[in-house]
């Protein structure tokens, strides 16, 4: 296979496997997969589920981009400050919109705003923690900094990001994890290996 395929298939796994670990289960007995707004909510959501999907950036950096701990460490933090800026961001949105007028007072409103809050939230979310992750890869991929590439990474989580509405209605975390992690995963491989 040549390099780039099989760096972006590689890199979609390693979202894949952890948007599936993101998915486990908490160890904490206060957050239940079954309550409400865990998805978007920062306060109940699994704070394993961003630090999965941190290590999994930062371990492809070291394996294809440089060994300085320094550089993968930082682009590990930054990935995780990037995915609770994303929780953030759509809870932030969901509260004010479904808290706003919008469609009116009428009966069948609020469900309008719900999913109409879910969906951007989603997209700009998406879009947050992606930009966040193309940054924090940046660091010690300069490939990655090019705006064709971060700007690719940018997109492929806005089109994930979409998944927060049915995640969110099915209560199933992997419907926005896996494919939210593979897709931005993918995206920043294809950027490592794009010629210039």
């Amino acid at each position: 296979m040549p390099d780039r395929v099989r760096i972006v298939l590689a890199m979609a796994a390693v979202g894949v496997l952890t948007g599936l670990i993101s998915s486990l289960p908490t160890p904490l007995p206060s957050i239940r997969l079954e309550d409400d707004g865990l998805i978007i909510n920062a306060a109940s959501s699994p704070l394993h589920a961003g630090l999965a999907f941190a290590a999994g950036i930062a371990l492809c950096m070291w394996v294809w981009v440089t060994r300085e701990v320094g550089k993968c460490l930082l682009t590990l933090v930054l990935v995780f400050l990037g995915w609770l800026a994303a929780v953030n961001t759509a809870n932030d949105l969901y509260q004010a919109l479904v808290g706003s007028t919008v469609f009116g007072t009428e009966t069948g409103a609020k469900e309008g705003r719900e999913a109409m809050a879910l969906i951007l939230g989603g997209v700009l979310a998406g879009a947050v923690g992606a930009g966040l992750a193309a940054f924090g890869a940046g660091i010690p991929a300069r490939a990655i900094r090019r705006p064709e590439n971060w700007t690719l990474v940018v997109l492929a989580g806005v089109v994930a990001g979409i998944m927060l509405y049915p995640a969110a209605q099915l209560r199933l975390p992997f419907v926005i994890f896996v494919p939210w992690q593979a897709l931005v995963a993918a995206a920043i491989g294809f950027g490592l290996t794009r010629r210039p």
